[in-house]
């Protein structure tokens, strides 16, 4: 299971990968807000945009999130092949989170020796605490916008941190992701 838990002063949103679904079928992500208030998780695609991958890379198809209440949930179908981002849209959010912290994936990236890609990414600026981890692969917790390279890309750094150091990488194919 692949968990994202995303935490303001007032939210958590929790994002959950069903372990052992088959290519074809997609990733489930399941949003869960642990918080006091609502939260409104957004999918952004950015193949053919903030991502190299362009031709492979799958749109996301299905309906945004609803907006989640405190303790509510919702399970998303995301495409195999998809490259994007998840975020909370806090109001000042872009469409495709510009301005906010969020998370970037680019999955099922072409082979079994292709491992799925995932980030925590401040670049364009912080808004809220981030953990996201996938079973047997590294864990990432930013929880300030002074997090530092080892687990999130910081505010205003186009550098990628001189090697990409933020991004973390987990198997190929359908791994079972999960969260801390």
């Amino acid at each position: 299971m692949l968990v994202l838990v995303i935490i303001t002063l007032s939210s958590i949103l929790a994002v959950t990968a069903h372990p052992y679904l088959e290519r074809r079928s997609g990733h489930q992500f399941t949003l869960t807000n642990k918080c006091g208030n609502n939260v409104q998780p957004v999918i952004a695609d950015t193949r053919c945009g903030y991502s190299p991958r362009c031709g492979d890379a799958a749109a996301y198809s299905g309906p945004q999130p609803r907006v989640l209440g405190p303790g509510q949930s919702q399970t998303v179908t995301i495409n195999s092949d998809w490259v994007g981002r998840i975020f909370v849209q806090n109001g000042r959010c872009g469409s495709k989170g510009e301005s906010c912290t969020l998370t970037e994936y680019n999955l099922d990236t072409g082979n079994q020796f292709t491992p799925q890609a995932y980030d925590i990414s401040n670049i364009q600026g912080f808004t809220q605490s981030i953990q996201l981890g996938a079973n047997g692969c590294d864990t990432v917790t930013c929880t300030n916008a002074n997090c530092g390279c080892s687990n999130a890309y910081p505010v205003g750094d186009l550098s990628g941190c001189g090697n990409d150091s933020p991004v973390r990488a987990c198997g190929a194919g359908d791994i079972a992701f999960n969260g801390t």
